[in-house]
């Protein structure tokens, strides 16, 4: 009696979240078509603030931080959403507009290169689609596994091919699955939030200037020493900047 009580505050508790998300998200489109971009931007980090991660609110919330030229909000906000979407065209489109107004360029790879190519393969199906593939293979497998056990007839070669790739199948989708989430886990990004940071050439403010990076762009976490964060750019230059300067992804 207790566990079902539990059950239910708990998924009251839920229900509760998503309807003040969703009447807040609401608001902040209504303010969004008003032109009142900052009573937009409150209400949507007041739904971000329930606990809800949804990818149109991310992109909304981006599209009312960039009117209000609050540019490194906007870029990880979209930066956010196309982590829950990563094939949504206007997530990466308004992305794409806001990494050319920033004032630092991406330094981008040979294009065409093999590399490159192989490594948009691999980034291309999104968690839902290879939780997709590994449900289907592995439901096919069993669907076959069951009718082999019912039948009374024998099965020649074909079902034993369709066994074989339905498992492959599966199997293929849970490691693919696994390993990017293993490859998301050890790539911690973050954005910088401020006009512009000093990198340094260690943790202190007397260290030596290595370079200056500056709102809106994208660097990959090292580690922390207390209130400083060691980054790394795309281009694998390194320096010490203020933990406060930045937000992660």
């Amino acid at each position: 009696m207790r566990a079902l009580t539990l059950f239910l505050l708990l998924n009251a508790q839920v229900l509760g979240a998503q309807s003040v998300a969703t009447g807040q998200y609401n608001g902040g489109n209504a303010f969004y078509r008003e032109g009142d971009f900052t009573a937009a931007r409150r209400s949507y980090l007041e739904a971000v603030a329930t606990g809800i991660e949804d990818a149109r609110l991310y992109y909304n919330l981006g599209n009312a931080c960039f009117k209000l030229s609050r540019l490194g909000e906007a870029v990880l906000w979209y930066e956010r959403a196309r982590r829950l979407a990563p094939h949504d065209e206007d997530v990466e489109a308004n992305l794409h507009f806001a990494n050319l107004v920033k004032k630092d360029r991406e330094i981008q790879g040979d294009e065409g290169s093999l590399v490159e190519f192989v490594v948009a393969v691999y980034f291309w199906p999104s968690y839902d689609r290879l939780s997709l593939f590994f449900a289907c293979g592995f439901f096919a497998v069993f669907g076959l596994a069951l009718m082999r056990l019912l039948s009374r007839s024998k099965f020649g070669t074909g079902w034993l091919v369709a066994i074989l790739f339905c498992g492959g199948l599966s199997l293929s989708a849970a490691i693919w699955f696994g390993t990017r989430l293993y490859a998301r886990s050890g790539t911690d990004e973050a954005i910088v939030m401020v006009d512009e940071v000093l990198a340094r050439s260690g943790p202190d403010e007397g260290q030596t200037e290595v370079f200056a990076v500056h709102e809106g762009t994208k660097v990959r976490l090292v580690r922390q020493e207390e209130a400083w964060v060691l980054v790394r750019l795309a281009n694998g230059l390194g320096g010490w900047v203020l933990a406060e300067s930045i937000e992660r992804i």
